[in-house]
């Protein structure tokens, strides 16, 4: 049976107005803005792709905050689905982070230029290549998911259990529905 959809967005109500109402959609700027200086969201405010999107980005700073220069955000996934899946093809890998084959290229020859990942010919296929972690990748592999599960620890903690295990599963639900998951 098919959940009911939605019939329209609401207005957020996030701000106070001087007289203390609600003002939808309006709520103080973050991050480098003039403080007192408000935006005004309207009902983008209430689109979950907008807040996904959203605490991606809050969440790629605070880890580029941690692991800048010599990572960026995007490589633990990668580094990680390696070292679980050694001899995986780029291929494969790149489908389960969400990436096109181009786009991990760049980020594969950087893994190998710092001597976190072999690439050799994968038996099957001779065309594609099977990655594995080097010594120092799965080193580099184990500091960075220290620094990650402790953000994560952060999200869960503010979500507590249930909100997070429920966090998890409304977003593979809803990668599922878009064909993803």
């Amino acid at each position: 049976m098919d959940s009911p959809k939605p019939s329209g967005l609401r207005a957020s109500t996030n701000a106070k107005s001087e007289n203390g109402q609600n003002r939808p959609g309006i709520r103080p700027a973050r991050g480098g803005k003039a403080p007192g200086k408000e935006i005004d969201f309207g009902e983008l405010d209430d689109f979950v792709g907008f807040q996904m999107h959203k605490m991606r980005n809050i969440q790629v700073v605070k880890l580029a905050e941690i692991i800048a220069p010599e990572s960026a955000p995007g490589h633990f996934p990668i580094l990680y689905l390696i070292g679980r899946n050694p001899g995986s093809t780029q291929s494969a890998i790149a489908a389960a982070v969400g990436l096109d084959r181009s786009s991990l290229v760049p980020i594969l020859n950087r893994f190998e230029a710092s001597g976190w990942l072999l690439r050799v010919p994968a038996k099957t296929d001779r065309r594609a290549h099977a990655l594995s972690l080097t010594a120092a990748g799965k080193s580099k592999l184990k500091d960075l998911q220290e620094i990650v599960v402790s953000l994560e620890t952060r999200i869960s903690d503010e979500l507590g259990h249930p909100g997070h295990r429920s966090m998890i599963d409304q977003l593979h639900r809803l990668q599922r529905a878009f064909g993803e998951g």
